[in-house]
């Protein structure tokens, strides 16, 4: 057999069919759950990347309030952080009127997951008694974070799968 054709062969299967589609699926393979292991590892721990795809590629809400939590606790963390020049990334007297940080973390979670905020920064903000610019500049980045972090362990994801499938190809 050509290496041409073997290439084929190794694909085959996978041709017309889209990688997210393997993973979306209730019960996994072997494979997708090696290169699932596998890329995982890769990334921090406290990144949520296999249960926030798992959420986006097959709709599993298992993961909800844990990528909830991580999501808050996210928009927590910049909220009380430092800028360079030491000054207060949000100001106290603000981030007293806490309620809107953790809504700012979930509306960041809603924008990764379905791709749109559940409610514009204008209704947030007026909602929670605070400016529009404030609360866009916990969310946004949150929102930016998470949704770049999910597209990269989307794409070692594929790439993983195709090697362990490569690998398996060869080990038979």
């Amino acid at each position: 057999m050509s290496a041409a054709t073997k290439e084929s062969a190794v694909c085959f299967d996978l041709r017309g069919r889209d990688l997210d589609q393997v993973f979306a699926c209730q019960e996994l393979s072997d494979t997708a759950l090696t290169a699932a292991y596998r890329v995982s590892a890769r990334f921090d721990a406290s990144f949520p990347g296999w249960q926030l795809y798992r959420r986006i590629a097959a709709g599993i809400g298992l993961f909800d309030r844990q990528l909830e939590c991580c999501a808050v606790a996210t928009a927590r963390r910049l909220a009380r952080s430092e800028k360079l020049n030491g000054r207060s990334y949000i100001s106290g007297a603000i981030r007293q009127k806490s309620p809107w940080i953790a809504q700012a973390g979930r509306d960041a979670l809603d924008f990764a997951i379905y791709g749109r905020y559940s409610a514009s920064a204008d209704e947030r903000a007026k909602r929670f008694g605070i400016h529009r610019d404030t609360y866009r500049s916990v969310r946004n980045p949150i929102a930016a974070g998470l949704w770049i972090g999910v597209e990269t362990f989307r794409s070692e994801l594929h790439a993983e799968y195709l090697k362990v499938r490569r690998d398996e190809k060869r080990g038979s």
